[in-house]
């Protein structure tokens, strides 16, 4: 027989994992930070047969393409859509190719635009998931992705990403990994402030633009403390090595990050407060629970796992008091609401859409660890974790190895009512 079939084979009896091609993404961005505006050459290389035919790329609606070439695309159209996604207007960039072609796709994409206020201050510019600066294949938005960043700009000026550069020279920064197709990060900055962690554990380092406070040495210690029970808990078959905490200070949102990093865009963030404790937790945990899609329940996956791991850490760091108050506010919130499994989110409002993916799905894992006991739970979570599980179904499968299938049938029955 031959390996390459031997291996295929084993690797559906679970025995040998079957490894599939990442996209890849080399990039070149060119910034003037007085002006806020920026020009980027994206070229997403895609394995064979992994690109849809035609091939439809999202890209920020107020950026203006220069350019698109693909070799074998026989026509390009760019236009204005309303992606369900992210309920909103995105420029889609349409490539067809010759009927039957399976091969590897080359797009090469060159545009170039203005960052708003939302993005850029007088101190800061941030290229991040929530400026939607790449282009990306819609609903893949967290597809991992292999990635080249070059971020070129005037003397004088600093950038830091999720990683450490692999290479600087002059005003040229280079930054090589693999992350979620939309999380490439640059921010731009004359004055960055550094801290970092001491061993032993993971390096935490936060990264702020501007004079760094009290507050973030307390962050820092957070931080540490997070990862440390996280590492322990429902990562421990997929520990965080290294770990980055941005404060840009666009004053907008936070945003876990795969590439074991958080953006934290709020000024005035402080953990001494218990709702800046639970962002703080609720995003790092993101390492791992990022893969299902956004544009429907599976939705659940990410943010009502995120939102219980950020309780248990709450209870974990001794505020017994602060984990029953913030859980009896989420299953008070879940009550009534609709069915996790074929929930549609295009059908809802946003505030319906929130109480059945972030506190229902707080409230069925509360449901499930109260059922089989932390040390099950635990497991169970840390599997769920290390599999990067992006369906219900998954989930589902998960329970059943790990607690029976009377268990797994008890929770598909919480997930349907």
């Amino acid at each position: 027989m031959p390996r390459q079939l031997l291996i295929f084979l084993l690797g559906l009896l679970g025995w040998v994992p079957v490894t599939r091609a990442q996209p890849s993404a080399q990039i070149l961005l060119r910034v003037e930070p007085g002006s806020k505006h920026f020009w980027c050459r994206y070229t997403l290389r895609l394995p064979a047969g992994a690109a849809p035919a035609p091939v439809l790329l999202n890209l920020n609606r107020s950026f203006r393409v220069l350019s698109v070439r693909s070799p074998r695309a026989w026509q390009v159209v760019t236009k204005p859509y309303w992606y369900a996604g992210f309920q909103d207007t995105l420029q889609g960039i349409t490539l067809q190719y010759p009927s039957g072609d399976l091969r590897p796709r080359q797009i090469t994409v060159t545009y170039e635009g203005n960052l708003t206020a939302r993005y850029a201050t007088d101190q800061v510019l941030e290229f991040s998931r929530n400026t939607v600066w790449v282009p990306f294949l819609p609903y893949k938005e967290d597809e991992l992705t292999k990635y080249e960043l070059e971020v070129r700009v005037p003397a004088g000026y600093d950038v830091v990403s999720t990683r450490h550069p692999a290479a600087h020279r002059g005003g040229r920064f280079r930054f090589r990994g693999t992350t979620a197709a939309l999380e490439p990060t640059a921010l731009i900055s004359r004055d960055f402030q550094r801290l970092a962690s001491a061993p032993p554990g993971p390096p935490i380092t936060v990264i702020k633009a501007g004079a760094l406070l009290p507050a973030d040495t307390l962050l820092l210690a957070q931080a540490t403390q997070i990862v440390a029970f996280y590492n322990q808990t429902i990562g421990r078959r997929d520990t965080i090595p290294r770990f980055t905490v941005l404060l840009p200070g666009t004053n907008r949102n936070a945003a876990g990050l795969l590439d074991n990093a958080v953006d934290i865009t709020y000024a005035d963030f402080d953990v001494r407060k218990r709702d800046d404790r639970l962002i703080l937790a609720h995003e790092i945990s993101h390492k791992w629970w990022s893969y299902g899609s956004i544009s429907g329940y599976e939705e659940w996956l990410n943010e009502g796992f995120a939102t219980y791991s950020s309780l248990l850490y709450l209870q974990a760091s001794g505020d017994t008091t602060g984990f029953r108050t913030e859980l009896a506010q989420r299953l008070a919130s879940a009550a009534g609401a609709p069915a996790i499994i074929g929930f549609d989110k295009a059908t809802h409002d946003y505030h319906t859409a929130r109480r059945v993916v972030y506190a229902k799905g707080t409230a069925v894992l509360h449901a499930l660890s109260t059922r089989v006991g932390n040390e099950l739970f635990v497991r169970i979570m840390a599997a769920t974790a290390a599999q990067k599980t992006a369906t219900t179904e998954a989930f589902l499968t998960t329970v059943a190895q790990e607690a029976g299938p009377e268990t797994q049938r008890w929770l598909r029955d919480q997930l349907t009512r």
